[in-house]
């Protein structure tokens, strides 16, 4: 039996239908993928470290862990990306910790040990109790604080330093917005249809921090390159910035270029002008 290809089209074009319609509908389990297991802590780093849970706006407790001494120099709120827990990233922290500033790690809301279940505004309001959280608990001023946002945490990081007065904003392997990159990665979903928005590239705009760096990985292949070269291109109309290439991907930069991304943290600390408040 012959099958008319006007019934084929239809079938095609009924799947597609079916498939960007899960895709709008689910957009919260394709962009968050959390992981409540713990696989280490910042003890192995040798270095002072402290627990705390953060209170947000809306009732929820979030888990966090400062490495370093935050009594002296600058404070590094790290947001992190879309995976895991900040038990993966205690690595990192240690690195730009022994730079010369502590490091505020912490978890969004259904991450790790923190409460709750992620989505776009959930995390900005998670970013914003942990401001708050270090100023008012920990007596640190935000004049103090630089925001750095790995992947997904950029947006995080960006609207931070929107709100903000802090010290500085690092931005790493970060994307425009969210219509952007969801055209990236799935390119058959009209952008139109993309309601999570992160609009990095607008909080970038209206940033408060007194400088900005970029990171991106050369071979970065989740988050193209062109996205960090657009930040930054946006971050110099309006602030002193820099533009760092990471050799690497968008999960093994860090790895494959440490030394690199230790000098640009050293570099860029040093650049900043923060009193030991």
């Amino acid at each position: 039996m012959r099958v008319k290809p006007l019934v084929v089209l239809c079938w095609l074009i009924a799947g597609y239908l079916l498939v960007i319609g899960l895709m709008v509908i689910f957009q919260n389990q394709l962009i968050f993928h959390p992981s409540t297991q713990i696989t280490g802590t910042p003890e192995r780093l040798g270095l002072p470290w402290s627990e705390h849970r953060v209170p947000t706006s809306d009732g929820l407790d979030l888990h966090g862990w400062l490495v370093g001494d935050p009594g002296k120099g600058p404070v590094v709120v790290y947001s992190h990306g879309n995976a895991g827990n900040i038990s993966g990233r205690v690595e990192i922290a240690g690195e730009i910790a022994r730079q010369g500033a502590s490091v505020f790690m912490y978890d969004y809301r259904g991450y790790g040990k923190s409460e709750g279940k992620p989505d776009e505004q959930g995390i900005y309001t998670d970013g914003e109790a942990v401001v708050h959280y270090l100023r008012r608990n920990l007596g640190i001023a935000v004049e103090r604080m630089i925001f750095y946002g790995k992947s997904l945490g950029g947006a995080v990081a960006a609207r931070q330093s929107a709100r903000f007065n802090g010290a500085g904003l690092v931005l790493d392997s970060a994307f425009l917005n969210g219509p952007e990159i969801a055209g990236d990665l799935y390119p058959l979903v009209p952008s139109f249809l993309v309601s999570i928005r992160f609009p990095v590239d607008e909080d970038l705009r209206n940033t408060n921090a007194s400088r900005i760096m970029i990171l991106h990985g050369t071979n970065d292949r989740i988050i193209n390159i062109r996205h960090g070269r657009t930040l930054h291109d946006i971050a110099s109309e309006k602030k002193p910035s820099s533009f760092v290439e990471l050799p690497g991907g968008h999960n093994s930069s860090f790895v494959m270029s440490r030394e690199i991304y230790a000098g640009a943290w050293a570099n860029f600390l040093k650049s900043l002008d923060i009193s030991e408040q």
